[in-house]
Parts: structure tokens; C-alpha cells; sequence
């Protein structure tokens, strides 16, 4: 596996905290319990990965990597608003949880609703003067990650095998809202943490 806070990482995020738009998973009882299965085999690696910790577990549905001005926040908020406005609650089910190269991630299937999300924060955001994004991907990946990795200098081929015999149950979890929020990259810890600065619920 690869460190996921490398130096190029650590450095695009000094004029940080940014905002970035998360579906926060850690309001879900389900799910909280369906990351926590997988506690005592992280515990085998504290040395080389970052566990997210309950309260920030998230999907990211759109970050924001530059810094933004309050009259550009604000402006953010109200577009969201409009672009959310005609969102509806939609279920998706967390698993299977898959070893990649950066991070230990959760699947989210279907992945259709927090694509349609994106597009319409993507959109909210780039109707702001000032808002530059990055390019978008071909096809947007929906997903929740239970671990980045810290020290990518190790054998994770217990951790692969670790993974596949555990396969806790899938959950489902209902998205009836979308937060924006300023993120911080905390490097040190190994995962990232944030302050809520708004809440936009489907209707």
C-alpha cells in the first residue's frame, strides 16, 4: 500500500480547512456498528493506519480545495439551496469494504443518488465567481473510508486477507440530507475532521 498524507497531499492543504460538501455517516447506527467490525483487525496495524474514528465517518460528495471568502460562502449556501431543492431521500447499502492502494473504503450501491448530489453541489459551486473546481471525473466514485493509510511501508497482505474472511453484514442507510462543512486534513491522526457550517435536508 501507498501513504495516502504524502508530502504533495499535506502541501495542497496548507491554505486549508476547505469547504467540502459530506454525507455524514456517522449519524447512522448501522453503520457506525458495521465500521466498528472491523476495529480488532485494524488494531493489527495502528503502527501504519489511520482508522476513522466513529463521529467522522462521511462520504465526500464535493470538495472545495481552495481557500473561499464569507461572501463566497454565502453565495455557496443559497445556490445550494437551489440546486438541492428538488432532491428525495434515497437508500444505498454500505459494503463490501475493499483494500485499495491509499485507504481501506465502503462501497455504496447504488451509486446513482450521491452521483446526482454531486452534480448538483458541482453545479451550486461553479455559479460562484471565484470557485474553481477540480476537473471532474468521468464517472463519480461513491464511497466511505474506515482507514487511510499512514505508512505504507508494510506487508498488508494480512490485512487483505484480514478483510475478505471478515465480510461483515451489509447495511442500509437512508441520505435525507447533504452538510456543508470546513474540513481539516489532520495528517498527525491520520484522517480528517470538520465544523458543520450548514445543513441542507431533502424533502
Amino acid at each position: 500500500m501507498e501513504t495516502f498524507f504524502n508530502p504533495a497531499r499535506q502541501l495542497s492543504w496548507t491554505s486549508g480547512p476547505f469547504l467540502h460538501f459530506l454525507v455524514l455517516l456517522n449519524r447512522h447506527d448501522d453503520y457506525r456498528a458495521y465500521a466498528r467490525a472491523h476495529r480488532v483487525l485494524f488494531s493489527g496495524f495502528d503502527e501504519h493506519l489511520g482508522v476513522v474514528p466513529e463521529e467522522w465517518l462521511h462520504c465526500t460528495v464535493q470538495g472545495i480545495y481552495t481557500p473561499t471568502t464569507v461572501e463566497q460562502t454565502e453565495q455557496l449556501i443559497n445556490a445550494a439551496r437551489r440546486e438541492i431543492a428538488g432532491m428525495r431521500p434515497f437508500t444505498v447499502q454500505m459494503g463490501p469494504t475493499w483494500p485499495g492502494v491509499t485507504a481501506v473504503t465502503v462501497a455504496m450501491y447504488p451509486e446513482a443518488g450521491v452521483a446526482e448530489l454531486n452534480k448538483r453541489v458541482r453545479a451550486a459551486a461553479e455559479a460562484v465567481p471565484g470557485i474553481e473546481l477540480r476537473p471532474e471525473a468521468a464517472k463519480f466514485w461513491t464511497h466511505s473510508t474506515l482507514a487511510y493509510v499512514r505508512d505504507g511501508d508494510f506487508d498488508d497482505r494480512p490485512l487483505n486477507r484480514g478483510l475478505r474472511s471478515l465480510r461483515p453484514e451489509r447495511v442500509d442507510v437512508t441520505i435525507d440530507r447533504v452538510h456543508l462543512v470546513n474540513q481539516r486534513q489532520d495528517p498527525a491522526a491520520g484522517y480528517y475532521t470538520w465544523e458543520v457550517v450548514e445543513e441542507f435536508r431533502f424533502v
